[in-house]
Order: structure tokens, then C-alpha cells, then sequence
């Protein structure tokens, strides 16, 4: 189902989340050809497809935080039926390119087909109808992972949860580059951003630094 869960500064934020992972695809509300642009894409495209298409709605293009399958699976579903442009963080080329291997490994009954995507650097900068999209470095969770910054809007895939810990497991994961990492945006976790992460629900910034005792311990910074 698709539900509004913000408002990045300049239109509102959908969430639709489907598929085995239950991870968010967002579409954002903007002036561009097909009413705005989406960021992450799950593994089932018609679903999320269906769902903004009730609202009149489909992505002119494809942001994702990172390579994971659950995050870039149903971007070739868009960009096949709308031409939807996608883009994906050079440094996980291939882990983007080892989903199917991925998904058999883990008994997931589901066949991704790889979009050609257009391979940003970790400060890459799109014009989103005169608003910049910003790519900010954030790797830990894969080497390539990034937060997509859209107005007051912060979207942190697997980096950063508003509850708990995005640690998968997988090849690739470095904990203690992604305790750099979240440690370094931590003073920029301010009640006036919004974040919203690859799973679970978005807070403001501030509830995740204080709210947030998964992460705390993660980090070292709980009270003893």
C-alpha cells in the first residue's frame, strides 16, 4: 500500500513497501514528468507500479542508496515500461550485479533483471525540477552505500534506521566503517531532517540520536 509518510520541503513522500524484505520504495512528489521520482526500489515492480499508479503517479527516475537486491531489484521494471533513468553508487556494481546469486543463496524464489544504470560517485548531484539531489558518501552497510539528500529530506537505505540496526550479514559489510560513518553525520541528525530508512518507519533526526537504543549500543555511545 502506498501511504504519504512526510514531506521532503517541496512535495509529499509515499511510502510503498512490498515484497519478502518488506523494504520502502519512496516516491517523491515533484515537477518532473511523471509527478516525481523514486528512491530504492523492492523486488516487486507491478506491486509498487500498481500502487502510484492509483495516485496517477510514475518515477521519471530511479535513485537507490546502495546495490542490494531489496533496494535496486524492480528498477528495471520502470525503466523498461517508462524509460525511467536509474541510478546506482559506482562502488556496488557488484554486489548490484551478484543479486540473483544472492537470492538463491538465500532460498528467495525471485529472478531480479539488472537495469542499465547509470553508475554515480558518491558525490554525485542531480536537478530535480530546481531542486539539487545529493548523493552523500555513507559507506559500512555495503561499500558503495549512500544517503540520498532531497530537500530536509535524508533517505539512509541500510545505513541508518530510525529503529535498530541495519546490519545484514553479507559480503561486503564493515561494522566498523559504518560506525565511522553514522558517527560522522550524528550533529546532523537534527529534529528539522526527516529520515527515512530502506525498513521501518521515518523519524525526525533528533529521535533517532536520542530514541534510538539499538544504535546507541552499536556505536558506544549508551549510557553505562
Amino acid at each position: 500500500m502506498a501511504n504519504v509518510v512526510g514531506n521532503w520541503g517541496g512535495g509529499n513522500v509515499w511510502r510503498v513497501t512490498s515484497g519478502e524484505f518488506s523494504s520502502n520504495a519512496y516516491f517523491c512528489e515533484a515537477q518532473v514528468e511523471g509527478g516525481g521520482i523514486l528512491i530504492d526500489a523492492g523486488l516487486d515492480g507491478e506491486t509498487i507500479d500498481a500502487e502510484l499508479r492509483e495516485h496517477g503517479f510514475h518515477p521519471h527516475a530511479v535513485y537507490c542508496t546502495h546495490g542490494h537486491f531489496d533496494h535496486t531489484g524492480s528498477a528495471s521494471h520502470f525503466q523498461k515500461k517508462y524509460g525511467s533513468a536509474v541510478f546506482v553508487p559506482k562502488a556496488d556494481l557488484k554486489l548490484m550485479k551478484a543479486s540473483n546469486f544472492l537470492l538463491m543463496a538465500m532460498k528467495i524464489q525471485h529472478k531480479v533483471v539488472l537495469p542499465e544504470a547509470t553508475l554515480v560517485a558518491p558525490d554525485h548531484v542531480a536537478d530535480i525540477a530546481g531542486t539539487p539531489l545529493r548523493y552523500l558518501p555513507a559507506p559500512g552497510h555495503t561499500p558503495g552505500s549512500c544517503i540520498i539528500e532531497f530537500g530536509n529530506a535524508w533517505f539512509t537505505g541500510d545505513t541508518l534506521y530510525a529503529r535498530g540496526v541495519g546490519l545484514s550479514h553479507l559480503p561486503g559489510e564493515d561494522h566498523a566503517v559504518l560506525k565511522q560513518t553514522i558517527l560522522g553525520y550524528w550533529q546532523d541528525l537534527t529534529p528539522e531532517r526527516t529520515i527515512y530508512p530502506g525498513h521501518g518507519n521515518a523519524a525526525d533526526g533528533e529521535s533517532v540520536r536520542t530514541g534510538n537504543a539499538a544504535l546507541l549500543n552499536f556505536l558506544g555511545l549508551a549510557a553505562s
